[in-house]
């Protein structure tokens, strides 16, 4: 992969959002690459993202960054975003 294919044009960069998966004692870190023109437009994106993980409709419950699904059996809650310069640095933060 080259470095120049992380930006699709001048207005959008790439993006690694970390979320984690809470279902009861059961807690999993993953990520997401995102592309986005700049912070706010990442923040829509995520609340979307977050808002129809488990489908339009199913999402019982938001409390800041932790979206609650199927009458809080299940929760996601979002940990934050980097923006990703280069190639290596999704693999450093992926392997980490």
């Amino acid at each position: 992969m080259n470095d120049k294919n992380l930006t699709t044009s001048k207005t959008k960069k790439l993006y690694l959002a970390t979320f984690e998966f809470i279902s009861g004692e059961y807690e999993q870190g993953f990520h997401r690459l995102l592309y986005a023109k700049n912070a706010k437009d990442m923040d829509k994106q995520i609340h979307k993202y977050l808002k129809d993980y488990y489908g339009a409709g199913n999402t019982s419950e938001i409390d800041g960054n932790d979206y609650y699904y199927w009458y809080g059996e299940i929760a996601v809650r979002y940990c934050g975003w980097e923006e990703i310069t280069d190639f290596k640095q999704i693999v450093d933060r992926l392997l980490w």
